[in-house]
C-alpha cells in the first residue's frame, strides 16, 4: 500500500533563477550544487506522508545504420514559444525522518495550465512512485536505446516493467521525431542545414545530385542541477536537461548499457569525402538543431512527463547518496538498488517493441 497523505498549502519558492536549457537517458552522474536557503517563497503543496510500514516476507509491502535525413521531411513541429512554456507538477523537496520512517515532500504546482488540484492525491502518488523506482533500480538501469540495428537492446529489463521506462521511451521516440522535423527544409533551421550541406557537397563533388549519409544520434542527458542539501532534506532549486550528440557525450561518459557500440563505430565510409560531409552535417546540427531541441525538452508540454520523472530521480539520487552506506533493518534503506519492484510496476501493460516499430516507421 502507498502512504496516506495529508495535504496543506505552503508559501512556495520564488522564481529566483531563470531557466537555462542547457539522448539514451543516463542518470548515473549528476552535478550537485549546494546553496544557502533562498529567502522568498511562492506556493508549494506540502505533503506529510504517513508511511504504513508493513513488512511481508522479505520485501517492503509498498509498494543510424545509415539514415538519409532528407527522407524525414515531414510536418513542422510545434516550437514552444515563451508563452507556451509548460511546467508540470513535480517534486521539489524531500525530507526523511529515519527514526520514525516519515517522509515529507513538497510539490511544485507547476504552470496554471497544469490544472493541479491540491486535494488530488493521484499525481503525488505517481511522482512518489517514480522516486521509489529511482531508489530500487541501480543507476545503470536508467537508459533507453532506440536504434534500427538494435531491436534486442531497447531498454533495461527491469526498467521495462515500470511507467518510468515507458516515459523514457516515449521521450526518446519524440526526440527522434522532433529531430527529423527540425531538419526538414520546411523549418528555417532545417532549410539552413540542407542549403549549407548541399553547398558543401557541391564543393567536394562538383554536383549536389548525391545521397548524403548523416550519422547522428541525439541523446537527452542531465544538464545543470542546483540543489540544497541538509542533513535530513534536499531542495531542488533548478534542474535542466540538454540534448547532446552521441559521440560528444561518450567522449566523457561511459554508456550505461553493457557492450554498447556507438553508431559511427559500425559504419565505414568508402569515400573520405562522404566522411567529411557527415562531419560537416554533424557540426551544422550542433549549431542549428540541438539548441532548438534542448529548448523543447525543457519547456514543451509533450516532454512534461520526462521532466516529472527527472525531478523524482534526482531526489532518489540524494536519498541513495545519503543512506546507501547505512546499516540496519530500515526498509527504505534496504530498498536501495534491490530491484524490488513490488507495487511499482506499470498498472497498464505496454510493449517496448511498439515504440521500436513506431520508430522504424518514422523513417521509412
Amino acid at each position: 500500500m502507498y502512504p496516506c497523505i495529508s495535504i496543506r498549502v505552503y508559501p512556495c519558492l520564488k522564481k529566483a533563477l531563470s531557466q537555462n536549457p542547457g539522448f539514451a537517458l543516463i542518470f548515473a552522474f549528476f552535478m550537485w550544487y549546494t546553496l544557502d536557503m533562498l529567502h522568498k517563497f511562492k506556493k508549494l503543496v506540502s505533503l506529510t506522508l504517513c508511511f504504513l510500514l508493513i513488512l511481508q516476507q522479505s520485501g517492503l509491502a509498498q509498494s543510424i545504420g545509415v539514415v538519409d535525413i532528407s527522407q524525414y521531411l515531414g510536418s513542422k513541429p510545434p516550437l514552444s514559444s515563451p508563452e507556451d512554456t509548460f511546467r508540470p507538477v513535480h517534486l521539489r523537496y524531500l525530507s526523511y525522518d529515519s527514526l520514525n520512517n516519515n517522509f515529507k515532500l513538497l510539490l511544485d504546482k507547476g504552470s496554471p495550465q497544469s490544472h493541479f488540484k491540491p486535494a488530488s492525491q493521484q499525481v503525488a502518488q505517481e511522482l512518489l512512485k517514480y522516486f521509489f523506482i529511482g531508489l530500487t533500480l541501480p543507476n545503470s538501469s536508467f537508459w533507453v536505446n532506440l536504434r534500427p540495428d538494435a531491436p534486442d537492446n531497447i531498454i533495461d529489463a527491469d526498467l521495462a516493467k515500470t511507467d518510468v521506462g515507458k516515459i523514457l521511451l516515449e521521450a526518446d521516440l519524440q526526440l527522434k521525431k522532433d529531430t527529423a522535423s527540425f531538419t526538414s527544409p520546411q523549418t528555417p533551421e532545417g532549410k539552413a542545414h540542407w542549403d549549407k550541406l548541399y553547398q558543401k557537397a557541391g564543393e567536394l563533388y562538383g554536383t549536389t545530385n548525391i545521397t548524403i549519409p548523416t550519422l547522428t544520434r541525439p541523446w537527452i542527458v542531465p544538464d545543470e542541477i542546483i540543489i540544497r542539501e541538509a542533513p535530513d532534506n534536499a531542495y531542488i532549486y533548478k534542474a535542466t536537461l540538454k540534448v547532446m550528440l552521441e559521440e560528444d557525450y561518450l567522449k566523457n561518459s561511459p554508456p550505461s548499457q553493457p557492450n554498447y557500440q556507438p553508431l559511427t563505430s559500425n559504419y565505414n565510409f568508402s569515400d573520405p569525402r562522404l566522411k567529411e560531409l557527415n562531419q560537416y552535417s554533424t557540426q551544422l546540427i550542433k549549431e542549428l538543431i540541438i539548441p532548438k531541441l534542448t529548448r523543447e525538452i525543457n519547456s514543451a508540454k509533450r516532454y512534461a512527463p520526462l521532466r516529472q520523472v527527472y525531478y523524482s530521480l534526482i531526489l532518489a539520487q540524494h536519498f541513495k547518496k545519503k543512506f546507501s552506506q547505512s546499516t540496519g533493518e530500515n526498509p527504505y534503506v534496504k530498498l536501495i538498488d534491490s530491484r524490488n519492484l513490488t507495487n511499482l510496476t506499470s498498472k497498464e501493460p505496454w510493449d517496448k517493441l511498439a515504440y521500436f516499430k513506431d520508430y522504424q516507421q518514422s523513417f521509412q
